[in-house]
């Protein structure tokens, strides 16, 4: 029987519990299938005042209900409001890891205070807005030697699995450039984050995604960043933050420093219209001298259309929950939660089974490895406020 994992969840958002949206979320529904497999014991969530945690416990609650697995979860505060509730939680609750999930710019602050106690650490993307930052978060992980790793998701998509095979065995030749889309709905920074949006970019909370991933499938690094922005439709609203970027990166083959160069195009937006049929809407495009690799993220083939919700393009390899037939419980699975459930298994392997840490460290998203996406958020954001959208160099 494994020994069970105490979780410690830093956040209680649309991500972690589907607050504020039709979702059950994506980490907790992780968790509880950790739990249904024995990887997970006892879970505790932490939020800025204790109204709010109790209202995600009860949350989690029901979502255990329906899943068919032990609903218990602690909730921190317990009275009133405190933005530093996440220590006192995590001397009460002595978890073994925690999962970060709260705005961008608070990243840094919590993941380091938490590392320095000992424990192991996941953090929702971007790792950070800064590479200063970023490279304290590696310095502290580093010095506390713990499992510290990025919910990069992306990774774990069975799509860009194939785009990984596509450019690790030379399929697709010498890689020349790529072209990404990727938006969301108005509701994300107008409702959703509202009260910290202008303290993020659609680029550094969302384009994120498709640096990492370019990173993770090609090992290029990269040497120069270019970006510009637009400020109309969110700028009215009173929330200044860029409706849309357009991100342009040099890449360089660490294998051919003199040749080997690559440039993707990253065009983000979060103002899509609400009625679109779907959050997101993704396409990734990657050219080489031997072909082509094409992915249309959004349009997975599955559709359903209701008189309560209109036509929704629906990604059933995310995160899909589905009625089990023999046991009648509800059941999640996609990609998201293998993020999450992979970085469970890494920190029961180093705590109980005594892997050694750099070999996990070497081809997982770790703080490392984040090291490069949140190089770039830096520069583009520094291009952006130079005079004419200059050229950034990153220097790593």
């Amino acid at each position: 029987m494994l020994s069970k994992l105490n979780i410690l969840v830093i956040g209680g958002g649309m991500y972690v519990s589907g607050k504020g949206t039709e979702t059950d979320g994506t980490i907790m529904p992780a968790l509880l299938e950790a739990r249904r497999n024995e990887l997970v014991g006892r879970l505790g969530v932490v939020t800025t005042s204790s109204k709010s945690s109790i209202e995600n416990t009860e949350r989690i609650g029901n979502l255990a209900g329906r899943m068919g697995v032990e609903s218990q979860c602690e909730a921190f505060p317990k009275v009133g409001a405190s933005h530093t509730a996440y220590l006192d939680a995590a001397q009460k609750f002595k978890p073994d890891a925690v999962i970060i999930s709260v705005p961008d710019h608070l990243h840094a602050t919590i993941s380091i205070a938490l590392i320095e106690k000992g424990l192991h650490c996941l953090v929702v993307k971007p790792m950070s807005s800064t590479l200063k930052e970023a490279q304290a978060m590696v310095e502290a992980a580093e010095r506390a030697q713990v499992v510290a790793q990025v919910e990069f998701h992306k990774r774990y998509d069975e799509s860009n699995i194939l785009l990984y095979d596509a450019v690790q065995s030379g399929k697709l030749g010498d890689l020349l450039y790529a072209v990404i889309e990727y938006s969301q709905q108005k509701k994300i920074p107008r409702d959703v984050f509202r009260s910290w949006a202008e303290k993020t970019s659609i680029f550094q909370y969302l384009g994120v995604h498709y640096v990492d991933l370019l990173y993770f499938v090609t090992g290029f690094h990269p040497k120069r960043v270019t970006a510009w922005g637009q400020k109309i439709f969110l700028h009215k609203l009173g929330t200044d933050t860029w409706d849309a970027m357009q991100v342009v990166i040099e890449w360089q083959n660490p294998q051919k420093p003199s040749s080997g160069r690559m440039v993707s195009t990253h065009i983000t937006n979060w103002i899509d219209p609400d009625e679109t049929s779907a959050i997101s809407d993704q396409k990734i495009n990657l050219v080489g001298t031997l072909g082509r690799f094409q992915a249309d993220q959004k349009h997975r083939g599955t559709q359903i259309v209701l008189d309560s919700q209109g036509t929704k393009e629906l990604n059933p390899y995310f995160n899909s929950s589905c009625i089990n037939p023999q046991t009648g419980e509800i059941n999640f699975h996609g990609y998201g939660i293998k993020s999450v459930l992979n970085f469970l298994q890494d920190v029961h392997l180093v705590k109980y089974q005594n892997v050694n840490l750099k070999k996990l460290t070497s081809n997982r998203p770790s703080f490392q490895a984040g090291l490069i996406s949140s190089a770039v958020i830096d520069a583009a954001h520094q291009s952006l406020l130079a005079q004419k959208s200059s050229p950034v160099e990153i220097l790593l």
